[in-house]
């Protein structure tokens, strides 16, 4: 618990947990993310069912986190997060700049990627984005940054000697993706 000094009007000290404040803050940003990923499941549910089903199961497993953060989670459910944060963000950056390996079969009833179509509330300009390369729209700005707020949060929650541990694999697995990268590319 951190105490506040007493204001100049001489009110009483407040006090707070600053670790109750970052899981609930935390908790807020897992929801935020969950509430982007419901809104935009249909879409990708009339794309392809897998994509859909994809969406689901991340909507799922992030409000699942938020009801695990104010409940004080333990520090395997703190890595598992962070990973799964970590994973959710990579997939992100490759479907906006690479494209996804995975892609519907041809006989998929879905919107795909046409100019004059909208994907995530983005016109696709002909000759605008590589096949396969979805739009960045604001929708995904919010969950990303949501995200990125989530996992900056419980990286803190962990003791320090995993911390420690976890900011260097973070960091290694961000190298060897630049890595891969630039090898492919």
């Amino acid at each position: 618990m951190t105490t506040l000094p007493a204001g100049a009007t001489g009110l009483p000290r407040h006090t707070y947990d600053a670790a109750l404040v970052a899981r609930w803050v935390a908790a807020g940003a897992a929801t935020i993310a969950a509430a982007v990923h419901l809104y935009i499941t249909p879409e990708h549910l009339r794309e392809w069912w897998l994509y859909g089903g994809f969406f689901v199961a991340v909507t799922v497993a992030q409000l699942l986190l938020a009801v695990l953060l104010l409940r004080g989670p333990r520090v395997g459910v703190v890595l598992l997060a962070i990973w799964g944060t970590v994973g959710l963000i990579a997939v992100y950056v490759v479907s906006r700049t690479v494209g996804l390996p995975i892609t519907p079969p041809a006989d998929a009833a879905g919107h795909g990627l046409v100019a004059g179509a909208v994907g995530s509330g983005v016109p696709i300009l002909p000759g605008s984005l590589p096949p396969g390369v979805e739009p960045v729209a604001a929708l995904d700005l919010l969950a990303l940054g949501a995200e990125l707020l989530l996992l900056v949060l419980l990286v803190g929650m962990l003791p320090s000697a995993v911390r420690r541990l976890t900011v260097n694999l973070m960091l290694v697995a961000g190298v060897v993706g630049w890595g891969v990268a630039l090898s492919l590319g």
